[in-house]
């Protein structure tokens, strides 16, 4: 929206800079995004919210100007003229929905010419073009009340008028002279032969205004917000009328807007008011009382207000104040303020104004019961264990990544039996339900950066999921984790889920063999019985379909169990003699877990400290359906230091209870 310094000084008088005007309109929330200056006049160019309608005209923009600066606002109305009435033409429309309120007014004998050079300059800096002066005055009318008004050539109306639908396929060509085929989606007004215009959105070039006109069809009117995005959608065009009908027009100014203009036609193209009709009425209603408490205000803004300071800001605001006594006021909103309804919405109006950074900050004090304490609690040390886990897992060379909560119902099914949350009314047809599972958005994001030249990613996510039971709906948290790369890569995978388990010191960890949707070798992670989540490796074709350059491994766990079976870490003391290592080589079936094989290296080996597994071989020496690796013992004692002896009879211990275990081979 732009509006002219120019323009709001008619209402308000403003002595400061235009440079520290657009500051204290951003402050109040008003964003000033460009200043300009132009000739002798600054032209502001704001962002406009759409819960603001009233910073869409000149007046509303002013009353804001007069509510920073703490001034008064002066408009001067236009007394309105209803006679003669207008008998020649009847005026209709279908559907009272679609268009509840309709003036018209007709000034004949004007003279079409340019605009005297005050209404150019105005209606020029407010981002509009000059045209001729009836077509300027319209476009001043709007900017200044904030209602769209047409003027047709009357003589270029044939017969009655009718605010209807369009038929399929109908036909119309507009101002900006483009042919454009209309459907039941478009409200027009139309004479007895053909439309003349579409509805809150554009005139038509067969009703123009030109410079042989001579009389003129002054339209001015209430459409329905929601007809005419529907009808500008469909067409693909976009006006600074519907721009206004979309985010709701006043009906209070329509008559001052329309009866303006009529007087600066006859003013300005010398003609002359012979004829009114109205049809319809006024659908909305009056702005009812609010009364504000002072304590309830100093409750809800943190900060005592003195009563006089209240009521003068909210005068600035075209508050009206009906009522008032040392702790309360009663007020009435101003007309073009249909957002405030609520006690709570006089307050942030007030706030606002008065600057959110005079309010100073403090903590709240609340009256809850112990429960909710207790509950507050819970949520805090929870926070506290996410962040613990985030930490230890950024430390771990892990990547966090943030992905959408919505996706698409179709992709979500490629991962789960679980039906994700579906939306009722989506922005996009891709993005349809609440997510059940974080595999989705992690396989979208390594992909992302497989495409860009990455490779061998590890990520990681914290995040809520979405499921559903018959009569619920339960938001968990979860972790997510990604790894991509070489097949041996899964054990990087399964050992970083193993390090945040040991973290946590979680004990009687189990990894199961699952089935899981999309996932091949994938294996459930269970806790004392209790699956606590799973990991696996995306499988070929869910691998292709996606694009991704590498395999994909990923693991998700309920932080909520994780939570609920981790137990505080026990210290003790480390030894302070060295530790000494042995290596056996070995082969083992396939069938076989590599846990039998630890469970007897744990049992028989006395002074053990640690084991790893430094190598691994698979080759056509070996037996069919065997692989062969490294393991690496460590052996230490806390109370001497294990001469060699020692360590090679606890060593050759362990080679002979592996040695009598069917399926495995020392090599």
């Amino acid at each position: 929206m732009k509006f002219s310094l120019n323009f709001l000084k008619q209402f308000v008088e403003i002595k400061v800079s235009a440079k520290e005007l657009a500051d204290k309109f951003t402050s109040a929330g008003l964003e000033i995004e460009n200043l300009k200056k132009i000739s002798e006049d600054w032209v502001f160019d704001a962002e406009v919210t759409t819960n603001r309608y009233d910073w869409l005209s000149i007046l509303g923009i002013a009353q804001e100007a007069a509510a920073v600066l703490g001034k008064n606002i002066k408009i001067n109305y236009p007394k309105i003229k209803i006679k003669p009435g207008l008998t020649e033409i009847s005026i209709s429309a279908e559907d009272k929905k679609d268009c509840p309120y309709y003036l018209a007014r007709v000034i004949e004998g004007i003279k079409v010419a340019p605009s005297p050079d005050w209404l150019k300059k105005l209606v020029v800096n407010c981002g509009m073009a000059s045209v001729n002066n009836i077509v300027d005055i319209t476009n001043y009318c709007m900017l200044k009340w904030g209602n769209p008004l047409h003027a047709f050539d009357k003589d270029k109306i044939e017969g009655d008028i009718c605010i209807r639908r369009a038929k399929d396929k109908e036909e119309f060509v507009g101002i900006d002279q483009k042919r454009r085929v209309l459907s039941k989606e478009n409200l027009i007004i139309a004479d007895s032969k053909k439309t003349i215009a579409l509805a809150g959105v554009i005139g038509a070039k067969n009703t123009e205004v030109t410079s042989s006109t001579e009389n003129i069809f002054l339209e001015a009117a209430k459409f329905s917000p929601i007809t005419v995005r529907r009808s500008r959608r469909h067409l693909g065009l976009d006006t600074e009328s519907s721009y206004r009908f979309e985010r709701r027009v006043s009906e209070f100014f329509l008559d001052y807007a329309s009866q303006e203009a009529a007087d600066l036609i006859e003013e300005l193209a010398k003609g002359k008011f012979s004829g009114f009709k109205k049809i319809g009425k006024k659908t909305e209603k009056q702005p009812k009382d609010i009364t504000i408490g002072l304590a309830k205000m100093k409750n809800y803004l943190g900060t005592d207000f003195k009563i006089n300071k209240v009521k003068k800001i909210l005068k600035t605001l075209n508050f009206k104040i009906q009522k008032s006594t040392t702790d309360k006021i009663k007020v009435k909103p101003a007309l073009s303020r249909f957002d405030i309804e609520k006690e709570v919405d006089v307050y942030e109006e007030f706030a606002r104004i008065y600057g959110y950074g005079r309010i100073k900050a403090k903590i709240p004090f609340l009256k809850k019961s112990q429960k909710d304490f207790s509950l507050l609690g819970r949520e805090e040390k929870f926070w506290e264990f996410k962040n613990k886990i985030r930490s230890f897992v950024s430390l771990s060379g892990f990547s966090e990544i943030i992905t959408y909560s919505i996706e698409s119902k179709e992709e979500l099914s490629l991962f789960t039996e679980e039906s994700g949350l579906e939306l009722k009314n989506p922005l996009r047809r891709q993005e349809d339900s609440l997510r059940p599972v974080l595999s989705l958005g992690m396989i979208k994001v390594v992909k992302h950066n497989l495409n860009r030249g990455k490779s061998n990613l590890n990520i990681f996510e914290i995040a809520d999921v979405y499921q559903k039971n018959k009569n619920s709906l339960k938001e968990k948290p979860f972790l997510s984790l990604g790894i991509s790369g070489e097949k041996t890569r899964f054990f990087l995978l399964k050992g970083q889920v193993l390090a945040i388990l040991n973290y946590l010191n979680i004990k009687s960890v189990q990894f199961k063999e699952s089935k899981k949707k999309s996932f091949s070798n994938a294996l459930e992670v269970v806790v004392k019985g209790e699956v606590v989540g799973f990991l696996g490796k995306i499988n070929k074709k869910e691998k292709e379909k996606f694009g991704l350059k590498e395999d994909l491994f990923i693991s998700e766990l309920d932080l909520r169990l994780l939570e609920k079976y981790k137990r505080d870490k026990k210290f003790k003391p480390f030894s302070r003699f060295p530790a000494v290592w042995r290596d056996i080589s070995l082969a083992i079936e396939e069938k076989i877990k590599f846990k039998e094989v630890r469970r007897i290296i744990e049992k028989e080996g006395q002074y053990l400290a640690d084991l790893a597994v430094i190598d691994s071989y698979q080759s056509q020496e070996l037996p069919p359906g065997y692989f062969a690796f490294t393991l690496r013992i460590f052996y230490q004692s806390k109370q001497k230091t294990l001469n060699s002896n020692e360590v090679d009879s606890y060593h050759n211990n362990i080679r002979k209870k592996l040695d009598k275990k069917t399926g495995i081979i020392l090599r």
